[in-house]
């Protein structure tokens, strides 16, 4: 890893979209994926614009403009054609793994050695997780600079409430997983059947990482523990336990729960940058 002091002058490469992102509202075409991500998370800041302006905090001109901006993303998200989303995705992914291997001077952290042994949670990490850290990391140093009073509890409860509902989630997926492959595999064996035990000998990821915050350590758990579901789901459809396509549409399930915290963390990471860069 190379070493980049922690400073205000700090300079993390972002998307090329990203120049085209308001200061106010930096969601732009290379933070999205899907129509329906994109959807919830513009809804999000349409509402946030509502509710600011209810509670006299914004002008109407300002509320006005934060909701032609919206307007103006979601018209940009429609007309980008399929190949072009995939390239930007690319995109961040390797950018992300270019912030992994930064390390800030002066900051406190929490290495974890990370293993991920299935490839569909290797691009949702490599996509979303590097900037979740680093976002924990400027929001607190920077939040109060770059958000209102009311906008900054407004993102911090979203954030901790996204983030609690995916940690209640996967707890209860890795629980029911791993009671159920218990409960079949004893019948297995207590009626003498075959039973496959697989593993896998080569993960998709095993690197080490530097967490910032509790936040970022927290939601690689998550990533940690959908991992270990997963490997429950390999026995289920190994020994016809499961078919594969019902274990697909659990896998995909969990990835779209996932997404609307990685796009909102994603989105506050290029705003915080905005006040990074300008201080």
């Amino acid at each position: 890893m190379t070493t980049t002091d922690l400073t205000p002058n700090e300079d993390i490469t972002v998307d090329p979209a990203a120049s085209t992102a308001s200061p106010a509202h930096p969601t732009t075409l290379g933070a999205m994926d899907s129509s329906g991500d994109v959807e919830h998370e513009l809804n999000e800041m349409e509402a946030s614009a509502d509710a600011l302006r209810n509670e006299g905090l914004i002008s109407t001109a300002d509320h006005e403009q934060r909701k032609a901006e919206v307007e103006r993303t979601r018209k940009l998200f429609r007309e980008l054609q399929p190949e072009q989303r995939q390239a930007i995705i690319r995109r961040r992914r390797e950018l992300g793994m270019q912030i992994l291997d930064r390390e800030l001077a002066g900051a406190a952290v929490v290495p974890i050695a990370l293993k991920l042994n299935h490839t569909r949670l290797r691009p949702l990490f490599e996509q979303w997780w590097p900037y979740m850290n680093r976002m924990s990391l400027n929001l607190q140093r920077f939040g109060q600079s770059t958000f209102t009073r009311s906008e900054l509890s407004t993102l911090e409860t979203y954030l901790e409430r996204e983030l609690a509902k995916l940690e209640d989630y996967v707890e209860e997926q890795l629980r029911v997983a791993k009671a159920y492959r218990e409960q079949k595999e004893k019948e297995m064996r207590d009626n003498s059947d075959i039973v496959f035990v697989p593993t896998i000998q080569r993960p998709s990821l095993s690197l080490e990482v530097q967490a910032y915050s509790r936040f970022a350590v927290r939601a690689l758990q998550v990533l940690i523990k959908f991992d270990q579901t997963m490997d429950q789901f390999d026995f289920m459809v190994w020994n016809g336990i499961r078919d594969q396509s019902d274990v697909n549409d659990e896998v995909t399930r969990f990835l779209r729960k996932f997404q609307p915290l990685g796009l909102r963390s994603y989105t506050t990471h290029l705003k915080l940058m905005t006040t990074v860069r300008g201080i």
